[in-house]
């Protein structure tokens, strides 16, 4: 072979290694694509659907559109929501947290990155952005019950080697409010890329602290990192300037300079699409933290829309939700993590964003968000009458017992009244009020005609305690099976703004349907009937289904809780006591239903599982410590609602009321229970299915205080058919 022909072979085998090494990886980065997230902070829906935006509107008319919680670790605040998005989980920042710089950005007189490595010991490239607040945050998550990683998502990018950016910032004249950064940085509080000082803000003496943000300047930054980040975060600040300008304009005036900063906003959007590819890229729109006037009115949830790759026309949801139109400010990071086909870590608490197809428009995402205040405002005032109610009814009764028992049929009535008001709060939603007071007045009607038809209804005691009972029962198990459509709507279920849970049965009616079948099935087993009685053994295997399993109840306190007491029934039943022998089979049998839930759920994909779940997996990649995280914080959000919650007067008034008739009238309660033995073991399951919700749940007392209402007040019931039989018997004698 020639010499020239030897270097021509040379040249193309090199030329074809070349082609093989580097076309993977270019396909590989064109088919992975480019996340980028846009904020307009401190804007509402009403903002959105009141300013023209044309390009926002196009991305809606083909992107998922939902309404995002913005709970977070500490304050209701732009500066703690953006470290909940970049940790998923609830974190709280410092005084200090805001302020990120440029690495060659000067502060007091000194490069920024001078000071990063005189505070970390770290050094970070020229092109960088650093949280110069960072040891402060890490110390201040330190104490949460639960694990924070400060970072999260900036670290996940960093590792699997993807670059995150960001531009942009929340500045006024007088103070740095650097929020951006802590969303993308990393754990170190290094974000590798961006441009967060004010150069891009330009004067104008006509806007909000004489600022506004020259769009051509950010445009200009935006093509300068475009190709060298994967992730690319924007702050279009002028919104927030806008907002914090509230104090110092006219109402007017206010609503003027917000809806120009949307309209420039959208404007700046639209030259952004273009860039983009959303066969093969993903963008995010959304406002980390609504306005003030939203905030006053109890609006905490703020709009979202991400269309691209994955994302099809409808509404946003979660498994962290498992609701139509409602995700998590903790799903943002798992949502970015997702779109480029990496798992979430262990840490971080949000699942993946996906859209359901719907053809909902963004005039029903507001009125549903407007369902949704409405709940929550009016929850505390229906939740405070009931107690009220239950502590007056309460006192009266022992009052009316222990010293007038002429009047012993006021007591009958209040208390069936008090066992009504649970399944009348349940079919609320049916007859919707917009107005507090007629949601009040509408849902005490309700239970007043339930009482009347009670009262009346020609049958003893026991029967009109089983029909309430297994009524209430029957309603909860029935409206868990059809997905929770009205629990998700009634005073004593949950609503998505407190952010406490969004799915399954919460502590309050959980509390209710342990009672309940407590009492309907001791009911049951007192009324002699076969039929009755084989009713008695299948309710409560029902019930234990149906509110351990992940796609219905998925309450796992509640399943230890309800399998401790149905044990403790069935023992009961057929002993006639519990021995000290009989602790380890209840035991086992609670334990049992538990690992058979967690078994079931173990085999679900991850993001479809529930929080026993997703605990596991967190204890798996984090160690027996994470367990300890887990009672500590069960047992301090126990310490503090029991000083602090309403449910804590209606737990202790109900112990302090039967311990009274323990002992007041003498002999009641044996005379009770020799008459209703059955009823008697019905109600004392119950009570030992309140202790253990107690002492398994979050919020224990609330679970053990609604499982008392099924227990005291049918026990006073019962206690007051056994002096009106004791009155009848001396009238008989005499």
């Amino acid at each position: 072979m020639s010499k020239g022909a030897y270097t021509a072979v040379c040249f193309c085998i090199i030329l074809s290694a070349s082609f093989l090494l580097t076309a993977p990886e270019s396909a590989l980065a064109e088919e992975r694509g480019k996340a980028v997230i846009v904020f307009i902070d401190r804007v509402s829906l009403d903002d959105i659907i009141e300013a023209e935006m044309p390009n926002l509107d196009h991305l809606i008319s083909f992107g998922g559109i939902g309404l995002m919680t913005t709970n977070t670790g500490g304050s209701r605040s732009q500066r703690d929501a953006y470290l909940t998005m970049g940790a998923s989980a609830r974190a709280i920042g410092s005084e200090k947290s805001i302020l990120s710089l440029n690495a060659t950005e000067k502060y007091h007189d000194t490069l920024a990155s001078d000071l990063y490595r005189c505070i970390t010991g770290g050094t970070c490239q020229d092109t960088a952005v650093v949280n110069l607040g960072i040891p402060q945050i890490i110390r201040n998550n330190e104490s949460k019950p639960y694990t924070v990683k400060i970072g999260a998502l900036g670290t996940a990018l960093r590792d699997a080697g993807l670059i995150p950016a960001v531009i942009g910032n929340c500045d006024t004249p007088s103070e740095l409010k650097r929020y951006l950064p802590g969303f993308l940085m990393d754990d170190r509080g290094i974000v590798p890329l961006g441009y967060v000082d004010s150069d891009y803000l330009e004067h104008d003496p006509l806007r909000p602290f004489g600022i506004k943000t020259n769009y051509e300047i950010l445009i200009e930054r935006t093509e300068d990192l475009w190709d060298k980040c994967d992730v690319l975060a924007i702050q279009l600040g002028d919104t927030s300037r806008a907002e914090d300008f509230r104090y110092e304009a006219s109402d007017k005036m206010n609503k003027a300079y917000k809806r120009l900063a949307l309209e420039e906003g959208d404007a700046f959007l639209g030259r952004l699409l273009d860039k983009l590819n959303l066969d093969t890229d993903m963008i995010i729109v959304l406002s980390a933290l609504n306005p003030a006037s939203d905030l006053s009115e109890n609006n905490r949830l703020s709009p979202v829309i991400i269309a691209g790759r994955g994302f099809c026309k409808g509404l946003l949801s979660s498994a962290s939700t498992k609701r139509k139109g409602i995700v998590t400010n903790m799903d943002i990071g798992p949502t970015v993590l997702g779109f480029f086909g990496m798992d979430k870590l262990a840490v971080q608490n949000g699942s993946p964003i996906a859209a359901l197809p719907d053809s909902g428009t963004l005039e029903d995402l507001f009125r549903f968000n407007k369902r949704l205040v409405e709940i929550y405002n009016q929850r505390g005032f229906l939740l405070r009458s009931y107690v009220l109610a239950q502590i007056v009814v309460m006192i009266g009764a022992l009052l009316i017992i222990l010293y007038n028992r002429r009047y012993i049929g006021l007591v009958y009535a209040g208390v069936f009244f008090l066992l009504c008001i649970p399944v009348s709060y349940l079919l609320l939603p049916l007859f919707h009020r917009p107005e507090l007071a007629g949601s009040f007045i509408l849902s005490w009607l309700l239970s007043a005609v339930l009482t009347v038809v009670l009262y009346f209804f020609r049958t003893n005691t026991i029967k009109k305690i089983m029909v309430i009972s297994i009524a209430t029962a029957g309603s909860i198990i029935l409206d868990q099976l059809a997905g929770g459509p009205l629990i998700k709507g009634s005073p004593l279920g949950y609503d998505a703004i407190s952010g406490a849970r969004f799915y399954g049965i919460g502590n309050e009616y959980m509390g209710i349907l342990l009672g309940a079948v407590c009492a309907g099935c001791g009911a049951m087993l007192e009324s002699g009937d076969r039929t009755l009685h084989r009713a008695a053994i299948l309710l409560p295997l029902l019930t234990l289904t149906v509110m351990g399993y992940p796609s219905y109840g998925a309450n796992v306190g509640g399943t230890v809780s309800a399998g401790l007491a149905f044990a403790s029934l069935y023992v009961l039943a057929r002993k006639g006591r519990i021995s000290l022998r009989h602790v380890l089979p209840i035991g086992l049998f609670a334990g049992a239903a538990v690992t058979l839930i967690f078994f079931i759920d173990s085999v679900r994909a991850v993001d479809s599982q529930s929080h026993l779940g997703q605990t596991i997996s967190l204890i798996q990649a984090n160690g027996i410590y994470e367990l300890f995280n887990i009672v500590y914080r069960k047992v301090s959000m126990n310490i503090k609602l029991f000083k602090y919650t309403i449910w804590t007067r209606v737990f202790l008034l109900s112990l302090i009321s039967m311990v009274i008739l323990l002992f007041r009238p003498i002999g009641i309660v044996k005379n009770t229970a020799k008459q209703y033995p059955m009823a008697i073991k019905g109600l004392t399951a119950g009570i030992i299915g309140s202790i253990a919700a107690l002492l398994t749940n979050d919020s224990g007392i609330v679970a053990a205080a609604t499982t008392m209402v099924f227990t005291a007040p049918p026990f006073i019931l019962l206690v007051c058919d056994c002096l009106r039989a004791e009155q009848q018997d001396r009238i008989l004698a005499a």
